[in-house]
């Protein structure tokens, strides 16, 4: 049985039980690829990239292995419509999921010598994905059916938008 509750700033809770000692939490943010304009592509994916490399209380690698060092994990994806931050884990380490989650979300540092290292990153990983014909189909596919509207762009952006990102 799922239950849902929404909170008074709007937030909604939705909570499904499992018999399992495996929990999994996740924040969606009601933005994606579809919400940017041309100089932006690629901007929610690049967000979602920038959000792992530092809060104000951590650095990249310690928001990496806070989750690591108890058999779970930390991650995210970007979609057209959305960007969902989630993690998995033990269930007694709820409260440590929960805390970093709300930490990269709201207290994430973007430096500018971290910029330019996800810029790279992300970079090669455009390229990489222009080199897989099984996920190019489907985005050119997506491009010409879409031709000219807000769902007809990459995910993961142009490199002429990316290199204008600071």
């Amino acid at each position: 049985m799922i239950h849902t509750h929404t909170l008074s700033n709007g937030l909604r809770i939705i909570h499904r039980p499992f018999p399992s000692g495996i929990s999994y939490c996740g924040i969606v943010v009601n933005a994606g690829s579809r919400d940017e304009y041309p100089d932006e592509f690629g901007m929610a994916h690049f967000v979602e990239h920038m959000l792992f490399k530092g809060t104000e209380r951590r650095k990249a690698h310690h928001i990496a292995s806070r989750m690591e060092n108890v058999g779970g994990e930390l991650n995210a994806y970007t979609t057209k419509e959305e960007t969902f931050f989630y993690a998995t884990f033990l269930e007694e380490y709820f409260s440590r999921a929960t805390e970093l989650l709300g930490d990269i979300l709201f207290h994430s540092v973007f430096s500018p010598g971290q910029i330019e290292r996800e810029r790279e990153v992300i970079l090669d990983e455009i390229n990489s994905y222009h080199d897989s014909p099984s996920e190019l189909i489907y985005d050119d596919f997506e491009n010409m059916l879409y031709k000219g509207h807000e769902m007809g762009h990459y995910i993961l952006g142009e490199p002429e938008a990316l290199h204008s990102f600071s």
